[in-house]
């Protein structure tokens, strides 16, 4: 019997989409505080979480797609930074909803690649009727850190 791969992961509600990444790649989900250092557009500004300054983000605004300003069940999904950088070790995701855990198996679901029309988003992962978004992270980095620098 041929063994199952399977990934723990985590949906990330946003307005219209679902974000879908790796357990290992979400340092902590915390509920919605605004910033102290606001910014404007897609970049919320700079929340201080355990000692650090995390630049928050809406992938939706990023994507020039719909906003909608956080409610009472808004969360902020705290990323880890994979490219090791000191200065921004992690980055915040505005959710609309409380995220919820998925174990994504192989032979369950479909990868699609799809022409996107946003440069942060590499993909889709479609699981019966849902299409499961897969953030590209480097991007979403480097454009924060050329929002921060900026």
């Amino acid at each position: 019997m041929a063994e199952q791969k399977s990934l723990r992961c985590i949906q990330l509600p946003l307005v219209n989409l679902q974000l879908l990444l790796p357990n290992a790649v979400v340092a902590e989900i915390i509920s919605y505080t605004r910033p102290e250092q606001a910014g404007d557009g897609w970049y919320d500004g700079l929340l201080a979480w355990r000692g650090v300054l995390v630049p928050v983000v809406s992938v939706e605004g990023m994507c020039a797609r719909e906003q909608k300003a956080p409610g009472v069940r808004s969360r902020i999904a705290i990323v880890y930074n994979l490219s090791n950088d000191d200065r921004m070790p992690y980055v915040g995701f505005i959710l609309q909803d409380i995220p919820r855990a998925y174990l994504a198996e192989e032979d369950r679901m479909q990868t699609v690649t799809v022409a996107t029309d946003c440069e942060f988003l590499l993909g889709r992962a479609d699981m019966m009727l849902e299409q499961l978004m897969i953030p590209d992270l480097d991007a979403i980095m480097a454009a924060v850190k050329d929002r921060i620098d900026h």
